[in-house]
């Protein structure tokens, strides 16, 4: 959706107030462009962090998970590496910030994946991945995904 003139004032007066689950990019004529959230993570490389499941990923470098809590939460995060990765050859570290990039948790470490289990307020968060080879090549085969679980408290 677009929106300019008058209107554009609104919208961005609004969302910065906190309204919707969107963000306002302006472009080059001054109109506003609202982009879903989950839009403007997967354009800009960020992945959404599903309940349950994730997708896989391959294990190279930094993946970043965003998500919002809407009441008090204990979130549980566990990595699982696929049958072809030795846990002895790689590093999975996690690290949780919130919204204004403050560390909120690191996760514990379990062989070469981690756990995280944090009670978490209402707001954004981003949950940031990195993987690491302590031997040997990357290969399409080595690839972590994470399970997540949201219980309200």
């Amino acid at each position: 959706m677009t929106i300019s003139g008058k209107g554009a004032a609104l919208v961005m007066a609004l969302l910065l107030g906190g309204m919707g689950n969107v963000m306002a990019n302006e472009n080059a004529n001054g109109a506003v462009t609202l982009d879903p959230i989950s839009v403007v993570a997967e354009r800009d490389g960020v992945l959404p962090l599903p309940e349950g499941p994730s997708q896989h990923q391959r294990i190279m470098g930094i993946d970043r998970y965003v998500f919002d809590i809407e009441e008090p939460t204990r979130m549980q995060v566990r990595t699982h590496l696929w049958l072809a990765t030795s846990p002895n050859k790689v590093i999975l570290r996690g690290t949780l910030y919130d919204e204004n990039d403050n560390i909120i948790a690191r996760g514990s470490r379990l062989g070469g994946r981690f756990t995280l289990d944090q009670a978490l307020n209402p707001g954004f968060y981003m949950l940031e991945v990195s993987g690491k080879f302590l031997s040997g090549t990357q290969r399409g085969s080595q690839r972590y995904y994470l399970t997540t679980r949201m219980d309200a408290l």
